[in-house]
């Protein structure tokens, strides 16, 4: 199976298959909207914005008045970066190659971690048996595409850690 991420000198190389792109635009929306229109009680927000302050309501609401704005600013600005990354990928032998600079290999590594926590939260993961997970459960589905989101995360996270060699 060939990498999604790949070290190229000073960049990081972002390879994937027409599906995957697919899949991580679909995902990105839809975070974006569950951003811009949350409902009440959404667990992605809940699980994106958790507690600043624990055990003091008063203080949370007052530390969220302050940065709430603004952290959600950053996570938009994350997603439509993401998405304007593979915009400006091109084409090479039947996937979508998109070269990563400066502080590129980050963000993508942000977004895909809001992604995979969106999910978790809403097929409540925490109390999920993965065990006794049949095929065919609706669940089964969201399992697998967070596993496949993480499986890129640690290859990017080898690349940053200086633990893939491979160029």
């Amino acid at each position: 199976m060939t990498a999604t991420f790949v070290r190229r000198g000073e960049l990081i190389r972002l390879q994937l298959r027409p599906q995957e792109v697919t899949l991580l635009t679909r995902l990105a929306g839809e975070l974006r909207t569950a951003l811009e229109e949350p409902g009440a009680d959404d667990p992605v927000v809940a699980r994106l914005f958790p507690p600043a302050v624990l055990g003091d309501p008063e203080a949370d609401r007052e530390v969220r008045d302050l940065l709430a704005d603004a952290l959600l600013a950053d996570r938009l600005t994350g997603l439509e970066a993401v998405l304007e990354l593979l915009e400006r990928g091109r084409r090479s032998k039947g996937r979508l190659v998109v070269d990563l600079v400066e502080d590129e290999p980050l963000l993508v590594l942000g977004v895909l971690n809001d992604i995979r926590l969106a999910i978790g939260a809403r097929i409540d993961i925490e109390a999920l048996d993965r065990d006794r997970l049949a095929e065919d459960d609706p669940v089964a589905y969201p399992v697998a595409v967070m596993d496949h989101l993480g499986w890129w995360q640690e290859q990017l996270l080898a690349i940053l850690d200086g633990r893939d060699a491979r160029a």
